[in-house]
């Protein structure tokens, strides 16, 4: 079996999970098994939230190759068809020729849900926060489209502001503006709601909940660096909040 075929597969298949929000403990296990199940000795492998590093021994030769995730989303449906495919193969039902394709078709494969459905039940939900947190049936709508509006902001500022906390500084900016603006308008709205609605499609569930499932497997690179990432969500949506509510003064 051809160790460039297995490393391509094997890192293909690490990126795929990396980068679509899949823990950094699953990344490195997933690549092990794979080498292992291959044919390979010694593995080792490596995950960072930005970088994957594998190395193993074949035919009496070392091979270690390292490659960047520096852009990252969450798509859980490929993590979940990476790691079945992987499966498949250490259970030896397909070949890794066959894994291979299977991963780059996953790697290249659309999004299960189109965008306007994922910015309607991202506005769906600020607005139905917005309920539980206390508001009143008046605030559901303007919630609702606070929420909507930090989506499409997201969407549009990433294509062209490359630095994370810059883009949801940005975008939770709007939807502060957009909620004080409608507080304004509309006196009987509260604004606190409105903001707390709108703030919710940049809550950092996913790195908060694998951060600390990653300190807790002892991965502390790993789980500090997710921490970080996203404390810093956090605070640019303070700073962006603090900004909204100074001009109430």
């Amino acid at each position: 079996m051809s160790p460039d075929l297995v490393m391509d597969t094997c890192l293909l298949a690490g990126g795929i999970m990396l980068k679509n929000g899949g823990e950094t403990y699953r990344t490195e296990e997933t690549m092990s098994w794979i080498a292992k199940a291959a044919g390979m000795d010694s593995v080792n492998s490596s995950a960072t939230p930005t970088s994957i590093i594998l190395s193993f021994r074949a035919n009496g030769q070392d091979h270690t190759r390292m490659i960047r995730t520096p852009s990252r989303t969450i798509n859980l449906n490929k993590v979940t068809l990476a790691n079945d495919v992987s499966r498949r193969f250490v259970s030896g039902s397909i070949t890794i020729y066959e894994a291979y394709n299977l991963f780059q078709q996953i790697d290249q494969g659309k999004p299960v849900y189109p965008k306007w459905l994922l910015h309607t039940a991202a506005g769906i939900a600020s607005g139905s926060f917005a309920m539980l947190a206390g508001g009143s049936w008046l605030d559901l709508i303007p919630s609702a489209l606070a929420g909507l509006t930090v989506n499409l902001s997201l969407q549009f500022f990433e294509t062209f502001l490359r630095i994370k906390f810059f883009t949801e500084f940005v975008s939770a900016l709007l939807g502060g503006l957009f909620a004080l603006l409608c507080a304004t308008l509309f006196s009987e709205l509260h604004l606190s709601i409105l903001i707390i609605g709108a703030m919710l499609p940049l809550f950092p569930g996913i790195a908060i909940t694998n951060s600390l499932r990653d300190l807790m497997a002892g991965d502390l690179v790993a789980g500090v660096s997710r921490g970080a990432e996203a404390l810093l969500t956090a605070l640019s949506v303070a700073v962006a909040t603090a900004i909204t509510l100074w001009f109430v003064r």
